[in-house]
């Protein structure tokens, strides 16, 4: 049984996968994160309704980023004291796959998650017979309509909370955008048992950042 932990965006999510199958999920939205708060609860209510003890559990995996500072370092902090405490091994999945692709009608599909301003991550796939296939390497793409030139032709499915930003920026009216759609810990079970599962350190592991962070000063008015 695996613990399946995604944090990347403002959707903090997790799922209970036994065989492939998914016994329990749960995810929480908030415009501001609230993964510190509602993290442990989920997990907590995950285990509780599925009826087992942590010592039940086989492994955790933990989608890796890219995505934001602040959610990562929370799940990924969350999924190593879980395998430290209970000597599990621990997993990693791309972030950019966590999407559900099973109602993507297209063979060429982009994940996008938002990067701020013009700027997105992104990862490119391409359906290889009924599965998808990541092309390329996860990019911080300045969105402009000269992005992805080479598909620009071509019936392409944009995916992913930055999704409106790719259709307001890049402007291609013949892609087709899935708005709204967040990266989840319900959607890791199709790379489970895959190439992209990728065992890590529980001591030396980091979360795939692609950017250097840089902090910002507060517009707050302090006393």
């Amino acid at each position: 049984m695996i613990l399946c932990l995604e944090t990347a965006t403002k959707n903090c999510s997790v799922a209970l996968v036994s065989d492939g199958t998914i016994l329990h999920s749960r995810s929480e939205y908030a415009d501001k994160f609230v993964h510190g708060e509602r993290l442990h609860l989920l997990i907590k209510e995950c285990v509780d309704e599925a009826g087992i003890s942590f010592e039940e559990l086989d492994a955790v995996c933990v989608g890796k980023g890219p995505g934001s500072y602040t959610g990562l370092r929370i799940g990924v902090s969350a999924a190593k004291g879980i395998c430290y405490a209970s000597r599990l091994p621990l997993y990693s999945l791309p972030t950019l796959g966590c999407f559900d692709f099973e109602k993507v009608q297209e063979d060429l599909v982009i994940t996008v998650i938002d990067a701020r301003r013009d700027e997105v991550f992104a990862q490119k796939w391409l359906r290889r017979g009924t599965e998808f296939k990541a092309y390329g390497e996860v990019e911080a793409v300045v969105v402009n309509t000269q992005s992805w030139s080479e598909w620009n032709t071509e019936r392409v499915r944009v995916i992913g909370d930055a999704a409106e930003k790719v259709s307001d920026l890049h402007g291609n009216t013949s892609w087709e955008y899935s708005k709204d759609e967040f990266p989840s810990a319900f959607h890791m079970t199709r790379f489970l048992d895959t190439s992209e599962m990728v065992r890590e350190d529980v001591a030396y592991f980091e979360p795939f950042y692609l950017k250097d962070f840089i902090a910002l000063k507060s517009s707050k008015k302090l006393l």
